[in-house]
């Protein structure tokens, strides 16, 4: 997909926890299918590098949507400004962020409000076990909250339907993202710059080739040297190495 990268150095790029991912794995058809089409949940999105302040605060929360499934849990909450993060823990965890634009934000975000969540029944609702649960909480301007909670694998009446569904959607599309939400998109490596791969090893920058944006990367876990073209970073490394 088309990334809207901002251009950045070693010390925007985050560090990788022990147990970090950087998307869920898709089927060779899906993958295939993107490298042709931009996922339309993600347009128009940028990086969120750094702290995402407003007028020098954090940024209020609008809505958080959490399911957990057994040992799974997937939550995605956003703020205003358009700020989405997203965290999944279970065999590994996801933690990813980006910034909506304000036309994206209103779709996904319009329609959850505090009067919408509070007119559903909870009569209505199939209740929740104690590990497969899902919540919709949303915030209201002063900063109370409406939510509900509900079973993730019945079918919620169209009211609260319509509501999660597309936040389902962008979830998803975040968790499978390798552009926009990871921090390597737009990065600018020099000699010495420490990367993390999907496989957790650790790659030193040696030197890029001129004029044909080529990173030569040598491994320090095992001999081995790697070569891959700059805009391609982001598709073999999750990030840099946390400090000791």
């Amino acid at each position: 997909m088309v990334l809207a990268a901002m251009q950045h150095d070693i010390s925007k790029v985050e560090p990788v926890a022990p147990d970090a991912a950087i998307a869920t794995p898709m089927p060779d058809r899906q993958m295939r299918k993107l490298k042709r089409y931009d996922m339309p949940e993600l347009a128009g999105a940028t990086q969120a590098l750094g702290p995402q302040l407003i007028d020098g605060r954090l940024p209020k929360p609008l809505v958080d949507f959490v399911t957990l499934d057994g040992s799974i849990e997937q939550r995605i909450s956003i703020f205003e400004g358009g700020l989405v993060v997203v965290k999944m823990t279970g065999a590994s965890t996801i933690q990813k962020k980006m910034v909506l634009p304000a036309d994206a934000l209103q779709q996904y975000t319009g329609a959850v409000t505090a009067d919408a969540i509070r007119a559903i029944d909870p009569r209505m609702l199939t209740l929740p076990e104690p590990a497969r649960r899902s919540v919709l909480r949303v915030y209201a301007a002063d900063g109370t909250h409406e939510e509900r909670v509900f079973h993730p694998d019945r079918v919620p009446p169209k009211e609260l339907n319509d509501q999660v569904s597309p936040l389902r959607d962008l979830l998803r599309a975040i968790s499978e993202d390798r552009g926009v939400t990871t921090s390597i998109a737009g990065y600018e490596p020099k000699p010495g710059d420490e990367l993390v791969a999907d496989d957790h090893k650790v790659y030193r920058v040696m030197r890029i080739a001129d004029g044909r944006g080529v990173v030569e990367l040598r491994c320090l876990d095992a001999p081995t040297t790697i070569y891959v073209a700059k805009k391609d970073l982001h598709l073999y490394f999750i990030g840099t190495r946390r400090a000791e």
